[in-house]
């Protein structure tokens, strides 16, 4: 998985700037047959410590791979149940209920759903906190006291202060702490808050303090809880419909297309005379591994072995790796053979697309059959033809022989 990476990252880099520049490889080391090439490589940088550069990039692409992470958490719950002697310390194996996202598209479809659009969801979440941050320094400006963790309680018949139970909102962090806890837990700012009660007394200075904890409120419920939150969770549900609908398409394709020629499996189904024209096509006429049979002993059979349609495939999908100094063919330091690889533009018209022989020959078959019936009503309509002229002859010479009878009256 990670020289896959490090050879899909060579020809289109990474999105972010940062990771970018991390993996960022010289041409020949990301060529996949660097390992072949005897001599190449300069003596700068990190190379003068022993280390390759490929090899830091291998390890910075593992050490981003979650599944490595997967692996290595599992196997540090392990050593833990392991060797902590300690009672609750089979506790750490219900780590391993994790496990069962490997083992169910549908739980890695809802995974994917959050980590697909991550930056986004990033950027709205800490938006979301910087406005949870702003309105927990306005309610620590205009209502300090009345902000609490818990609602007070009754204790002897006298009310306890709300902060023996919880805390009161003495710091801008406290603020924003019950913001962030009642406000996103219970999507109501208001329950975190005293009641002021309704005054109504023109002279009292906090007349209109109940004006300003109404706005307060309704404005974090706008913000806060209505849009910023569905917005939130309006990208995770049309990511996973959208996730959905591309493994809809996907498994239509599969089931209803052939790999290798594409033509749709109705098409096979209707020609065919046992109904299962598709399925006897992609197992015996395009059978897709028989592709990739063929596409491995391209690359294992020896090039000057080759007959004239292997030649031909050859030219069409690989080339001879040769030494970017000598231009010299290198061979497999493991097997001795001519090393092969895919050419950078692949032309893919050996393959017969949207053709097949076997609806070829039915069609022509079928073609065939036309034609003979054609024929047959040709000769049909021809036969029927002579004969009604010798019919109407017939009577043409029974009408002349005899004169027209004269009216009865």
């Amino acid at each position: 998985m990670v020289n896959q990476r490090v050879q899909a990252h060579s020809k289109r880099p990474p999105t972010g700037r940062l990771f970018a520049w991390m993996v960022r490889l010289p041409q020949h080391q990301a060529d996949p047959t660097y390992r072949h090439v005897q001599g190449l490589g300069g003596g700068t940088g990190i190379e003068r410590f022993g280390l390759s550069r490929l090899t830091v990039v291998k390890v910075i692409y593992m050490l981003n791979d979650l599944r490595f992470w997967g692996i290595t958490v599992m196997t540090v719950v392990n050593l833990l149940a392991l060797f902590v002697n300690s009672e609750g310390s089979n506790l750490f194996l219900l780590v391993h209920l994790l496990e069962i996202f490997n083992h169910s598209r549908v739980l890695q479809n809802v995974m994917r759903s959050i980590t697909y659009r991550g930056n986004t969801l990033l950027q709205t979440a800490g938006l979301a906190l910087v406005m949870i941050y702003f309105f927990g320094v306005v309610g620590f400006i205009l209502f300090p006291e009345l902000f609490q963790f818990a609602e007070a309680d009754i204790v002897g018949g006298r009310k306890l202060e709300p902060n023996n139970n919880g805390a009161r909102c003495t710091s801008i962090w406290k603020c924003t702490l019950v913001v962030l806890d009642m406000g996103i837990r219970k999507e109501d700012l208001g329950e975190a808050m005293d009641d002021i009660p309704w005054k109504v007394d023109t002279s009292d200075a906090d007349q209109y303090r109940i004006f300003y904890r109404m706005l307060y409120t309704l404005l974090f419920f706008i913000i806060v809880s209505t849009i910023l939150m569905n917005i939130i969770f309006g990208v995770i549900i049309d990511t996973f419909a959208e996730l959905r609908a591309k493994k809809d398409e996907i498994d239509r394709d599969i089931s209803g297309k052939c790999f290798i020629c594409g033509i749709e499996r109705f098409e096979f189904d209707q020609l065919g005379e046992s109904g299962s024209g598709f399925e006897d096509h992609i197992r015996n006429d395009h059978n897709m591994w028989k592709y990739l049979f063929f596409q491995v002993y391209l690359r294992e059979q020896d090039y000057d072995d080759y007959s004239g349609g292997e030649s031909y495939v050859f030219s069409k999908t690989l080339q001879l790796v040769q030494h970017p100094h000598t231009h010299e063919t290198i061979k497999d330091i493991d097997t001795g053979r001519q090393l092969k690889a895919a050419k950078p533009q692949i032309d893919l018209s050996w393959l017969p697309q949207r053709s097949a022989m076997v609806l070829k020959n039915q069609r022509s078959s079928n073609d065939e059959k036309l034609n003979e019936r054609l024929r047959q009503l040709e000769a049909s309509s021809t036969t029927l033809t002579a004969r009604l002229h010798a019919r109407l002859d017939k009577l043409l010479a029974v009408a002349t022989s005899n004169p027209a009878h004269d009216n009865p009256e």
